[in-house]
Protein backbone atom coordinates (compact mmCIF):
# COMPACT_ATOMS: atom_id res chain seq x y z
CA UNK A 1 0.00 0.00 0.00
CA UNK A 2 2.81 2.38 0.88
CA UNK A 3 4.45 1.72 -2.48
CA UNK A 4 1.19 2.44 -4.29
CA UNK A 5 0.78 5.75 -2.49
CA UNK A 6 4.30 6.84 -3.36
CA UNK A 7 3.70 6.15 -7.05
CA UNK A 8 0.29 7.79 -7.12
CA UNK A 9 1.49 10.86 -5.24
CA UNK A 10 3.99 11.43 -8.03
CA UNK A 11 1.64 10.93 -10.97
CA UNK A 12 -1.53 12.56 -9.74
CA UNK A 13 -1.99 15.88 -11.49
CA UNK A 14 -5.06 17.21 -9.90
CA UNK A 15 -6.49 19.86 -12.00
CA UNK A 16 -8.64 21.78 -10.61
CA UNK A 17 -16.98 16.68 -0.67
CA UNK A 18 -17.43 16.57 2.95
CA UNK A 19 -20.46 14.71 3.27
CA UNK A 20 -23.02 17.46 3.51
CA UNK A 21 -24.30 16.00 6.79
CA UNK A 22 -22.01 18.15 8.95
CA UNK A 23 -24.61 20.86 9.41
CA UNK A 24 -25.90 23.85 7.54
CA UNK A 25 -25.05 24.49 3.92
CA UNK A 26 -21.72 26.33 3.56
CA UNK A 27 -22.25 30.04 3.07
CA UNK A 28 -20.90 30.12 -0.47
CA UNK A 29 -23.43 27.57 -1.66
CA UNK A 30 -26.37 29.64 -0.63
CA UNK A 31 -25.60 31.83 -3.65
CA UNK A 32 -26.04 28.82 -5.93
CA UNK A 33 -29.81 29.07 -5.51
CA UNK A 34 -31.42 31.21 -8.19
CA UNK A 35 -34.24 33.46 -7.06
CA UNK A 36 -35.59 33.72 -10.59
CA UNK A 37 -36.24 30.02 -11.20
CA UNK A 38 -35.96 28.44 -7.77
CA UNK A 39 -33.64 25.89 -9.36
CA UNK A 40 -30.00 25.16 -8.68
CA UNK A 41 -27.59 25.45 -11.59
CA UNK A 42 -27.58 21.66 -12.00
CA UNK A 43 -30.80 22.20 -13.93
CA UNK A 44 -29.15 24.65 -16.32
CA UNK A 45 -27.04 23.65 -19.31
CA UNK A 46 -25.33 26.37 -21.31
CA UNK A 47 -23.26 26.09 -24.46
CA UNK A 48 -19.95 27.97 -24.33
CA UNK A 49 -19.91 31.12 -26.42
CA UNK A 50 -17.92 31.49 -29.62
CA UNK A 51 -15.53 33.82 -27.80
CA UNK A 52 -14.95 31.18 -25.12
CA UNK A 53 -14.23 28.48 -27.69
CA UNK A 54 -11.80 30.77 -29.52
CA UNK A 55 -10.13 31.66 -26.24
CA UNK A 56 -9.70 28.03 -25.20
CA UNK A 57 -8.32 27.13 -28.63
CA UNK A 58 -5.80 29.99 -28.51
CA UNK A 59 -4.75 29.02 -24.98
CA UNK A 60 -4.15 25.39 -25.93
CA UNK A 61 -1.92 26.62 -28.78
CA UNK A 62 0.11 28.73 -26.34
CA UNK A 63 -1.22 32.08 -27.58
CA UNK A 64 -2.07 33.51 -24.17
CA UNK A 65 -2.62 37.11 -25.27
CA UNK A 66 -5.25 36.11 -27.83
CA UNK A 67 -6.77 33.75 -25.28
CA UNK A 68 -7.04 36.61 -22.80
CA UNK A 69 -8.76 38.89 -25.32
CA UNK A 70 -11.40 36.29 -26.23
CA UNK A 71 -11.97 35.06 -22.69
CA UNK A 72 -12.25 38.61 -21.33
CA UNK A 73 -14.94 39.25 -23.95
CA UNK A 74 -16.76 36.04 -23.02
CA UNK A 75 -16.53 36.77 -19.29
CA UNK A 76 -17.86 40.30 -19.71
CA UNK A 77 -20.84 38.77 -21.53
CA UNK A 78 -21.42 36.48 -18.54
CA UNK A 79 -20.48 33.17 -20.16
CA UNK A 80 -19.80 30.70 -17.27
CA UNK A 81 -17.00 28.87 -19.07
CA UNK A 82 -15.50 32.16 -20.18
CA UNK A 83 -15.44 33.30 -16.56
CA UNK A 84 -13.68 30.23 -15.18
CA UNK A 85 -11.16 30.05 -18.00
CA UNK A 86 -10.35 33.73 -17.61
CA UNK A 87 -9.85 32.89 -13.94
CA UNK A 88 -7.33 30.23 -14.94
CA UNK A 89 -5.33 32.88 -16.82
CA UNK A 90 -5.17 35.01 -13.67
CA UNK A 91 -4.31 31.99 -11.51
CA UNK A 92 -1.47 30.92 -13.81
CA UNK A 93 -0.25 34.36 -14.87
CA UNK A 94 -0.75 33.54 -18.54
CA UNK A 95 -1.38 36.58 -20.73
CA UNK A 96 -1.98 38.71 -17.64
CA UNK A 97 -0.30 39.36 -14.29
CA UNK A 98 -1.05 36.59 -11.79
CA UNK A 99 -3.81 37.56 -9.35
CA UNK A 100 -5.16 34.76 -7.18
CA UNK A 101 -7.98 36.83 -5.68
CA UNK A 102 -9.22 37.90 -9.11
CA UNK A 103 -9.08 34.25 -10.17
CA UNK A 104 -11.19 33.26 -7.17
CA UNK A 105 -13.69 36.04 -7.87
CA UNK A 106 -14.13 34.79 -11.42
CA UNK A 107 -14.44 31.18 -10.25
CA UNK A 108 -17.22 32.17 -7.87
CA UNK A 109 -19.11 34.04 -10.60
CA UNK A 110 -18.73 31.02 -12.86
CA UNK A 111 -19.91 28.60 -10.16
CA UNK A 112 -22.89 30.82 -9.37
CA UNK A 113 -23.84 30.63 -13.05
CA UNK A 114 -23.74 26.82 -12.89
CA UNK A 115 -20.27 25.96 -14.17
CA UNK A 116 -18.93 22.68 -12.82
CA UNK A 117 -15.45 23.81 -13.81
CA UNK A 118 -15.87 26.92 -11.68
CA UNK A 119 -16.96 24.77 -8.73
CA UNK A 120 -13.98 22.48 -9.20
CA UNK A 121 -11.62 25.45 -9.42
CA UNK A 122 -12.88 26.80 -6.09
CA UNK A 123 -12.38 23.38 -4.51
CA UNK A 124 -8.86 23.23 -5.88
CA UNK A 125 -8.01 26.56 -4.28
CA UNK A 126 -9.24 25.37 -0.89
CA UNK A 127 -7.38 22.07 -1.25
CA UNK A 128 -4.05 23.63 -2.22
CA UNK A 129 -4.45 26.94 -0.31
CA UNK A 130 -3.81 29.19 -3.30
CA UNK A 131 -5.21 32.58 -2.39
CA UNK A 132 -7.32 31.19 0.46
CA UNK A 133 -6.62 29.31 3.67
CA UNK A 134 -6.60 25.53 3.28
CA UNK A 135 -10.06 24.17 4.10
CA UNK A 136 -10.69 20.51 3.34
CA UNK A 137 -14.41 20.72 4.12
CA UNK A 138 -14.85 23.50 1.58
CA UNK A 139 -12.64 21.69 -0.93
CA UNK A 140 -14.70 18.54 -0.61
CA UNK A 141 -17.97 20.44 -0.76
CA UNK A 142 -17.09 22.22 -4.00
CA UNK A 143 -15.67 19.10 -5.60
CA UNK A 144 -18.91 17.29 -4.77
CA UNK A 145 -20.94 20.06 -6.39
CA UNK A 146 -18.84 19.64 -9.53
CA UNK A 147 -18.99 15.84 -9.46
CA UNK A 148 -22.78 15.95 -9.35
CA UNK A 149 -22.52 17.78 -12.67
CA UNK A 150 -20.16 15.20 -14.14
CA UNK A 151 -16.88 17.13 -13.89
CA UNK A 152 -13.95 14.71 -14.38
CA UNK A 153 -11.33 17.03 -12.85
CA UNK A 154 -13.32 17.11 -9.62
CA UNK A 155 -13.57 13.30 -9.67
CA UNK A 156 -9.79 13.14 -9.99
CA UNK A 157 -9.38 15.65 -7.16
CA UNK A 158 -11.60 13.77 -4.69
CA UNK A 159 -9.73 10.57 -5.61
CA UNK A 160 -6.48 12.42 -4.87
CA UNK A 161 -7.81 13.30 -1.41
CA UNK A 162 -8.76 9.66 -0.81
CA UNK A 163 -5.25 8.31 -1.41
CA UNK A 164 -3.23 11.08 0.23
CA UNK A 165 -5.00 11.17 3.58
CA UNK A 166 -6.90 14.43 3.02
CA UNK A 167 -9.98 12.23 3.40
CA UNK A 168 -10.23 8.82 5.10
CA UNK A 169 -8.14 6.45 2.98
CA UNK A 170 -10.23 4.51 0.47
CA UNK A 171 -8.33 3.29 -2.57
CA UNK A 172 -11.26 1.43 -4.10
CA UNK A 173 -13.49 4.51 -3.97
CA UNK A 174 -10.65 6.52 -5.51
CA UNK A 175 -10.41 3.91 -8.25
CA UNK A 176 -14.14 4.19 -8.90
CA UNK A 177 -13.80 7.96 -9.30
CA UNK A 178 -10.78 7.61 -11.57
CA UNK A 179 -12.75 5.15 -13.69
CA UNK A 180 -15.62 7.62 -14.08
CA UNK A 181 -13.24 10.47 -14.93
CA UNK A 182 -11.24 8.31 -17.33
CA UNK A 183 -14.39 7.29 -19.19
CA UNK A 184 -15.05 11.02 -19.65
CA UNK A 185 -11.63 11.38 -21.28
CA UNK A 186 -9.56 12.73 -18.38
CA UNK A 187 -6.01 11.59 -19.18
CA UNK A 188 -4.60 12.16 -15.68
CA UNK A 189 -7.33 9.95 -14.23
CA UNK A 190 -6.33 7.29 -16.78
CA UNK A 191 -2.72 7.19 -15.60
CA UNK A 192 -3.78 7.22 -11.93
CA UNK A 193 -6.15 4.35 -12.65
CA UNK A 194 -3.39 2.46 -14.41
CA UNK A 195 -0.99 2.76 -11.48
CA UNK A 196 -3.76 1.84 -9.05
CA UNK A 197 -4.34 -1.41 -10.94
CA UNK A 198 -0.58 -1.95 -11.18
CA UNK A 199 0.40 -1.39 -7.55
CA UNK A 200 -2.74 -1.20 -5.43
CA UNK A 201 -5.41 -3.50 -4.07
CA UNK A 202 -6.74 -6.28 -6.30
CA UNK A 203 -3.87 -5.84 -8.73
CA UNK A 204 -4.67 -6.37 -12.40
CA UNK A 205 -1.59 -5.86 -14.63
CA UNK A 206 -3.63 -6.24 -17.82
CA UNK A 207 -6.05 -3.48 -16.86
CA UNK A 208 -3.11 -1.38 -15.70
CA UNK A 209 -1.47 -1.69 -19.10
CA UNK A 210 -4.71 -0.88 -20.92
CA UNK A 211 -5.26 2.33 -18.96
CA UNK A 212 -1.63 3.41 -19.17
CA UNK A 213 -1.77 2.99 -22.94
CA UNK A 214 -4.99 5.01 -23.10
CA UNK A 215 -3.35 7.76 -21.04
CA UNK A 216 -0.30 7.73 -23.30
CA UNK A 217 -2.48 7.85 -26.41
CA UNK A 218 -4.26 10.87 -24.90
CA UNK A 219 -0.91 12.66 -24.70
CA UNK A 220 0.03 12.09 -21.05
CA UNK A 221 3.82 12.38 -21.03
CA UNK A 222 4.31 10.43 -17.79
CA UNK A 223 2.39 7.47 -19.18
CA UNK A 224 4.38 7.68 -22.41
CA UNK A 225 7.70 7.72 -20.55
CA UNK A 226 6.64 4.84 -18.29
CA UNK A 227 5.60 2.63 -21.21
CA UNK A 228 8.61 3.40 -23.40
CA UNK A 229 10.98 2.65 -20.51
CA UNK A 230 9.41 -0.81 -20.47
CA UNK A 231 9.72 -1.51 -24.15
CA UNK A 232 6.45 -0.18 -25.57
CA UNK A 233 6.87 0.36 -29.33
CA UNK A 234 3.42 1.60 -30.35
CA UNK A 235 2.93 4.95 -32.06
CA UNK A 236 2.07 7.72 -29.62
CA UNK A 237 1.07 11.35 -30.20
CA UNK A 238 3.27 14.27 -29.14
CA UNK A 239 3.03 14.79 -25.36
CA UNK A 240 0.77 17.59 -24.18
CA UNK A 241 0.17 19.26 -20.83
CA UNK A 242 -3.17 17.56 -20.28
CA UNK A 243 -3.52 19.00 -16.78
CA UNK A 244 -3.65 22.63 -17.90
CA UNK A 245 -5.56 22.18 -21.15
CA UNK A 246 -8.81 24.11 -21.49
CA UNK A 247 -11.74 21.92 -22.52
CA UNK A 248 -15.49 22.41 -22.67
CA UNK A 249 -17.38 21.04 -19.69
CA UNK A 250 -19.25 17.74 -20.05
CA UNK A 251 -22.95 18.27 -20.60
CA UNK A 252 -25.59 16.15 -18.87
CA UNK A 253 -22.94 13.94 -17.31
CA UNK A 254 -23.40 12.80 -13.71
CA UNK A 255 -20.74 11.55 -11.33
CA UNK A 256 -21.31 9.34 -8.32
CA UNK A 257 -19.37 8.74 -5.12
CA UNK A 258 -20.33 7.77 -1.60
CA UNK A 259 -18.08 10.59 -0.40
CA UNK A 260 -20.69 13.13 -1.53
CA UNK A 261 -23.78 11.60 0.04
Amino acid sequence: MKKMLVVISVVILSAYSTSLSHGSEPRETQSLRTSETGATPIDIVQTPSDATLKGMSAYNKGDFQTAYQHLRQAAEAGDPEGLVNLGYLYARGHGVDADQMEALRLYRLSAKAGSSEGMNAIGYKYLHSTGVAKDLDQAKFWFCQAIARGNPRAMNNIAFMLVTGELPMDELEARSLWMQAAELGHANAMINLGFSFLNGRDRDPQKAREWLIRAAEAGNSRAQDFLRARGYVGTLPPPIDVGDMMKSEPKRAVGQTKMCR
